[in-house]
């Protein structure tokens, strides 16, 4: 989906081909905001306006701009996947949730990773915390005796020149 962004908010982007008209909504809030334009200029400067206009509007009846979540939601998978998150959850010494917890937070803190090869290497130090309590704060720090390397399938042959070169064995999950 084509979006915008201005000031942390999201508005997304359509064309009406009848109306000769771009449109979109603000997403994220609960209320319901929407903006339009002819050209993409047009469109992108109703959007600006719409979200300066809508934070004016929460900052002057007291109310929250962000929509409100519950922090609680199903997700659907196989029941292979399931089982295999169990046993993953099982060997780090953790709960599913914690698993799905801390899985869900690195693909937000790192959105541009796209699936692709992964690449297993032993023996490399590790200056991030080799495990997190839900609590969010190292329990310790060492080495890691593997990690992996999520890249595009376009660099996976740099990735394993790279990881022949340092001696690592690799396990490629492409």
């Amino acid at each position: 989906m084509n979006t915008l962004k201005y000031k942390g908010y999201i508005g997304s982007v359509a064309y009406s081909e009848p109306d000769k008209v771009f449109f979109g909504k603000l997403e994220g809030i609960d209320d319901l905001v929407n903006y339009e334009g002819e050209s993409v200029t047009e469109l992108t400067d109703a959007f600006h306006e719409a979200v300066d206009d809508y934070l004016i509007f929460c900052e002057e009846h007291n109310c929250k701009p962000e929509k409100s979540y519950t922090g609680t939601f199903n997700v659907r998978i196989s029941p292979d996947t399931h089982r295999d998150i169990a046993n993953l959850a099982a060997e780090a010494g953790i709960s599913i949730n914690a698993f799905v917890k801390r899985a869900l937070s690195e693909a937000v803190k790192h959105p541009w990773v796209e699936p692709g090869s992964l690449a297993t290497g032993y023996g490399v130090e590790q200056a991030e915390p080799a495990m997190l309590m839900d609590s969010g704060y190292p329990t310790h720090y060492g080495v890691w005796d593997e990690f992996r390397l999520a890249v595009p399938h376009k660099d996976a042959a740099l990735v394993k020149e790279l990881a022949k070169r340092m001696g690592w064995d690799l396990e490629n999950h492409s």
